[in-house]
């Protein structure tokens, strides 16, 4: 009787006896994008402080800068405690876009 009635609630309601997601879907859920803003070709501090407040949060924390000549502002970065990737777009157009 049980039985039945599990099955009949299982068609009805499949989202209730989903699996549990993977642990990597969830690392993935609690990581963290930082957009650091430069100038001039080094990183703005303030910018770091994006990082120390990810950082509190856990998780991966994944840093992204965009603008020219950002490599060395990249680089800068991926030493910032608790950066576990770095995305960076090397292209002069964003030099004029104003982050925020």
């Amino acid at each position: 009787m049980f039985a039945i009635a599990r099955r009949a609630a299982q068609r009805r309601l499949p989202w209730a006896y989903a699996a549990a997601p993977s642990h990597a879907a969830m690392s993935r859920l609690a990581s963290t994008l930082a957009v650091l803003e430069q100038k001039d070709g080094k990183l703005v501090t303030q910018s770091l402080a994006a990082v120390a407040a990810a950082a509190q949060l856990g998780g991966p924390i994944t840093a992204f800068v965009a603008g020219g000549g950002v490599r060395s502002v990249a680089d800068t970065a991926a030493k910032a405690q608790g950066v576990a990737k770095v995305i960076y777009v090397d292209n002069a157009a964003y030099d004029k876009v104003s982050p925020i």
